[in-house]
Parts: structure tokens; C-alpha cells; sequence
């Protein structure tokens, strides 16, 4: 009797929490990283008869969560990698329209100032075309403040939603260590896994996903490890908790944010260790898209203003004045690392002393006397190195200027003092040293040979007015997008537009003109230099290859910084749709394995709801016979 009572109470308390538990799993259908769960039912011991063994009943052994630790792993990385190209395409295709614009964008306005400038050679004496030509290039000004003005913003974007993730992340971590000291608590008092807990720690862990890419490790005692998704930094381990930050960089001027650990005191930055996620989003377009689109078109920019500027120079205007800068040349200097030694102390240099323009010189090594005008119709005696003003050698500067021109490269550099004191220079984004045409590391000296200048990809470095530096200090120097932000349209008056050419030589018997003369100006109307400055449009200026040849045109370096811009929109576009079918796979996996079935369960509850009424009437079956049995005392 007592064992027929014991298997009827075992089997209603079995069935009765595998109705708990299926019921659990249907009100939480729509929970969110829940997985379901199972009753294990187990045969409670048997025990001896006289001639056999009788059957003890069941009760509920554990409850198990139906989950797959690699499939939630994949989970967790697809949707790291789905929410990236999200966030990343979203971005991309708001800058495509700003820098690449095919409609009222500066390849239009670049080619309305070439027009301009062949109308004006068409009509040299025409005031309405000198106006024109101005205000052609007035309007270019305006758009490139317009567009900077965009850009600005985005990287103002940029920083804020850096410093937004990296809150959302601190969070997500916090949550994570808090539940992970819950579960160790509660796994060691009764060695039982707190299902529900760790759903919601899974869960945790893929919001966290969703910023950042990460890399989790499984402790014995139920905790989880989590560190970035190269594991290079922990986040969450030794029961300890390494928070984000979100700041400035070094170069605090550059008003460019950096992610920042913590790590034994040190502020170390961690950008290049972020890949997933928003923030990993964020990252890439901030470098591979909106600071490369800006450097790219700097440069064609800057390409822009050098070759006219040099070939304005070649010409005299109306009055037979030589020829000014019809743009603002580039003249930028560098931005010092908050790191620095004396700058962290109170400062000496800060950067403002080491100047990058683009003054082409035969030798780096003497400076060029003036800058506006470069030429001057005071003849200087040949000994001295001044800008050419005689005959023959004024043609040869161009010509050295446009070479230059062909060594632009779409990049920021970073300028570092070596023990010797002088200036090694690198790639601010790749950290790769430059190198010169020879394949040699690029050093500014301070002693001979360069005497503190030197001509780096076309672009001339001066650092000798700088302060006491130390080994060590750094500095950043972005003169594409310096130029890109400040273009501005020099000359103001259609008049001093230098349009006539240089009058011809003869230095035949009875004209004894020496090659070292003063070149004068072509007769009134001529029109032989704004012809030369309208073929500009035509001529291979920018990105020189190993021959020295230039490759690109203005317009032509334009349209490479678009097919740039685009085929980062398309790779991503490309991405973006393959890691979302990966992520909806991994999605159907885990809900095929670890989801709630409704239709399942509604079967099980039927089917643990009768084995209840069964194991009922086992005790009431029990009930009746002892009831029988007194009666039959009695």
C-alpha cells in the first residue's frame, strides 16, 4: 500500500512540474534570447521483492535548457557582423551623396572654371569673361565650404555615437558581471544551473555583440569570460570589469575620437581592436570612407590650386603686372601631441612651427626668397637663389611644379623625433614609415643635408623654427584635407587675371638678349598663358607612377575618389545583405533547436496533464484499497 501511495505521489509531483516547466516554455514564447526548457524524468529507485524487483516511481532529476553553446557562439558573431554593415552602409550612403555627388558637385564646378578659363582665352579683353572666371571659381569656394560644413558634422556624428556605444557597452558589461556573480552563487549552493539566469546572460552578450565584437570563454564555476573580439583585451575576467571611454585622440586639435582601456593605469587606445558591431561600423568608415574621401579629394584639390597658381604665374595680367596666386596656396603646419613632453608640462612646441607647403625648389636644401608673387619684374642677378625671374628658368619651375603635383598621396603624416632629434615621418593611419622615390625611410634632419627641410611627396617640410623637441614627441600633419577645408578664391579682381603670355626672345644678331633677361609680357589681348591654364583640364597632373609619369587629370583624380567612395558603398551594400542571411540562418538554427515550439508543447501539456489525471487515480486507486482493507478489519 505505502509503495502504491509513493509511486502515485512521485508521479504526480513528476508530471505535475513537467506541466510547470511546458508551460513556462509557452509564456515565454516571445521572450527574447529565452530557451526552452525540458523536465527530465527519471525512475526513482527500485526495490526488492520476493521474487523480483518492484518499480519506485519518477520524479523530475533536473531541468534542462535545450541550448547549443556553438551555435549561440555563431549567433553572437553573425549578429555582431549583421548590426557592423547596418550602421556601416547607413553611414557610407549619407557621405556618397555629399563627396560624390554626380549632380551640381565639384566635377561640374571644377569644369565650369575650365570653361571659364577657355572662354577667356577666347576673349582676353572681355570684362564679362573675367567676371565669370572669378566667380566660377567663388562658387567651387562655396561648395567646398558647403560640403566641409556636411563633413564637419559627420565627424562631429562620429564622435557622438562613439561616445553613445561606448555607454551602451559599459552597460551591457556591467549587466553581464552582475549575472555572472548570480550564477556562480546560485550554481554552488545547489549544483543545479540557473536556466533562466544564463538565458538572460546569453542574451546580455549578444546586445553586447551589437557594439562591439567580443570573445567569450566559459569558466568552470559558470562564469563567462569576455574580452574584444581578437581576445587581446579583457573585458570581463578575474571578477573584474574593464570599462570603455570615449575621447579625444592625442592630436586633440585632429577633434578626433579615440576608444580608450584602462589598463594598469594606463590610457591605452583600442580602436584598431574593434572590428564588430556599431562601433566597429563606426571605425571603418570614419577611416576607410570619410577621412580617405577627405584626403582623396584634397589632393585633387590641392592639385587644383598648385597648377594654376604655377601657371597664373607664368602670365601677365592687363596692366603687365606678372601674375598673382589665383588661389590660396597651401600653407598648414602640424598639431602636437597632447603626450608630449613639454607640451603635457606647459609646452614649448606645439606644432605651429613645423610648416608644410608646396613650394617647388630644385634644391630643398636653399630656401626660395618670396612666395606672392613668386616672380617679380625686378631682374635679380643670377647668383642669387630667388624665385626665376629670367628668361628660361621661369618655364622650368612650372614644369618642376607639376612634377611635384604627381607626387601628392592621399594621406595624413605623422612626424616623429628619434634620439638623434630629427623627424621621422609616417603614415598617421597605417603607421607605415614613407618612403622616398628610392624606397628609403623619409627623415627631416636638422643638420645637413636637409637643414631642416625636405620635399616629402611633393610637399615641402620646414621644421626649422621649431622649439626643443624630445625623442619620442609626435606630430600630425593633414595638409590634403587642410586645403580641402580652407580653398579659398585668391585673386578678387577679373582684372589682375593674368591672361597674356610671355613675349617671345629673339636672340639673334641686333637683339642681344641674354638668357638670364627679365621675361616680358605678350602684347595686349594676348591670350597665350589663359590658354595654357584652360589645357590644365587636359593635362595628366596627379598620382605619378614608377616612371614618374602622371596618371590622373584633375578630373580624372576626382573620379577615382568617387569610384572609391562608391565601391565602398557596394562592398558594403555586399556585405551587408550576406551577414544579414547569415545572421537570419543562425536565427532559424538556434529557434530549431533551442526555440518554443507552441504546437510541441501544447501536445506535451495534453500528454503531462493526462499522466497527472493518471498518477491521481493511482492514488485514488490507492485510497479505495486501504479504504477496503480497515473495512475489511473492521
Amino acid at each position: 500500500m505505502a509503495d502504491l501511495l509513493s509511486i502515485g505521489s512521485s508521479a504526480a509531483n513528476a508530471f505535475k512540474n513537467a506541466i510547470d516547466v511546458t508551460s513556462n516554455n509557452v509564456a515565454n514564447v516571445a521572450t527574447e534570447g529565452y530557451n526552452r526548457q525540458r523536465a527530465e524524468i527519471v525512475s526513482n529507485a527500485t526495490h526488492a521483492l520476493t521474487t523480483s524487483y518492484n518499480g519506485g516511481g519518477s520524479r523530475v532529476e533536473s531541468v534542462e535548457r535545450i541550448y547549443a553553446s556553438y551555435i549561440q557562439t555563431q549567433l553572437v558573431n553573425s549578429y555582431s557582423l549583421k548590426t557592423r554593415y547596418d550602421e556601416q552602409l547607413s553611414l557610407a550612403q549619407q557621405v556618397e551623396g555629399v563627396v560624390a555627388s554626380n549632380d551640381e558637385g565639384v566635377q561640374d564646378f571644377m569644369t565650369r572654371i575650365f570653361d571659364s578659363f577657355q572662354e577667356l582665352a577666347d576673349n582676353p579683353t572681355s570684362s564679362t569673361a573675367r567676371k565669370l572666371t572669378v566667380d566660377q571659381s567663388k562658387s567651387l569656394e562655396s561648395l567646398l565650404g558647403n560640403m566641409n560644413s556636411v563633413l564637419d558634422e559627420t565627424s562631429e556624428q562620429v564622435n557622438k555615437q562613439l561616445s553613445n556605444t561606448v555607454d551602451e557597452v559599459n552597460q551591457r558589461l556591467e549587466s553581464i558581471h552582475q549575472l555572472n556573480q548570480q550564477i556562480a552563487n546560485l550554481s554552488h549552493v545547489n549544483g543545479q544551473q540557473p536556466n533562466d539566469l544564463m538565458d538572460q546572460r546569453d542574451e546580455a552578450i549578444k546586445q553586447l555583440s551589437q557594439y562591439m565584437d567580443i570573445k567569450t570563454s566559459p569558466q568552470a564555476d559558470g562564469k563567462v569570460d569576455v574580452a574584444t573580439g581578437d581576445g587581446r583585451y579583457s573585458l570581463i575576467g578575474d571578477n573584474t570589469v574593464t570599462k570603455l571611454s570615449a575621447g579625444l585622440s592625442e592630436f586633440t586639435h585632429d577633434n578626433r575620437y579615440e576608444i580608450y582601456m584602462n589598463i594598469n593605469g594606463e590610457k591605452r587606445v583600442i580602436s584598431d581592436h574593434i572590428n564588430g558591431g556599431e562601433m566597429g561600423a563606426v571605425l571603418d568608415f570614419r577611416d576607410n570612407m570619410l577621412d580617405k574621401s577627405k584626403d582623396e579629394l584634397g589632393v585633387v584639390i590641392n592639385g587644383l590650386t598648385a597648377s594654376v597658381n604655377w601657371q597664373h604665374y607664368q602670365g601677365w595680367d592687363q596692366n603687365g603686372e606678372p601674375g598673382q596666386s589665383f588661389y590660396q596656396p597651401l600653407d598648414t603646419n602640424a598639431t602636437a601631441s597632447s603626450k608630449n613632453k613639454e607640451i603635457a608640462g606647459g609646452g614649448a612646441e606645439d606644432g605651429t612651427n613645423i610648416l608644410v607647403n608646396f613650394t617647388p625648389v630644385y634644391d630643398p636644401n636653399v630656401p626660395v626668397q618670396g612666395s606672392n608673387p613668386p616672380y617679380s619684374s625686378t631682374a635679380v642677378p643670377p647668383a642669387a637663389d630667388a624665385q626665376p625671374v629670367d628668361y628660361g628658368t621661369k618655364q622650368g619651375f612650372l614644369d618642376q611644379a607639376l612634377t611635384e603635383i604627381g607626387n601628392f598621396e592621399a594621406r595624413e603624416y605623422e612626424l616623429r623625433v628619434n634620439t638623434a632629434g630629427n623627424f621621422e615621418v609616417f603614415d598617421y593611419k597605417t603607421g607605415a614609415a614613407v618612403e622616398d622615390s628610392a624606397g628609403v625611410p623619409v627623415e627631416i634632419t636638422l643638420g645637413a643635408p636637409d637643414n631642416g627641410i625636405e620635399n616629402i611627396e611633393g610637399l615641402r617640410f620646414d621644421v626649422r623654427g621649431i622649439n626643443a623637441v624630445q625623442p619620442g614627441e609626435k606630430f600630425l600633419v593633414k595638409p590634403h584635407q587642410d586645403m580641402l577645408e580652407n580653398f579659398k578664391t585668391e585673386l578678387s579682381n577679373p582684372e589682375s587675371i593674368a591672361t597674356r603670355g610671355q613675349s617671345p626672345v629673339e636672340t639673334g644678331t641686333g637683339n642681344p638678349v641674354s638668357p638670364t633677361s627679365p621675361p616680358e609680357p605678350g602684347a595686349a589681348g594676348d591670350n597665350v598663358n589663359m590658354a595654357n591654364m584652360a589645357s590644365l583640364q587636359n593635362k595628366n597632373l596627379l598620382y605619378s607612377d614608377l616612371t614618374g609619369q602622371a596618371s590622373e587629370t584633375l578630373l580624372g583624380g576626382y573620379s577615382t575618389m568617387a569610384t572609391n567612395v562608391g565601391a565602398y558603398v557596394s562592398n558594403t551594400e555586399i556585405q551587408q545583405v550576406a551577414q544579414n542571411n547569415v545572421y537570419d540562418e543562425m536565427v532559424a538554427r538556434r529557434e530549431s533547436l533551442s526555440g518554443v515550439n507552441l504546437d510541441e508543447e501544447a501536445a506535451n501539456l495534453l500528454r503531462f496533464q493526462q499522466a497527472y489525471q493518471a498518477s491521481a487515480q493511482i492514488l485514488q486507486t490507492a485510497q479505495s484499497t486501504f479504504q477496503t482493507l480497515i473495512n475489511a478489519i473492521g
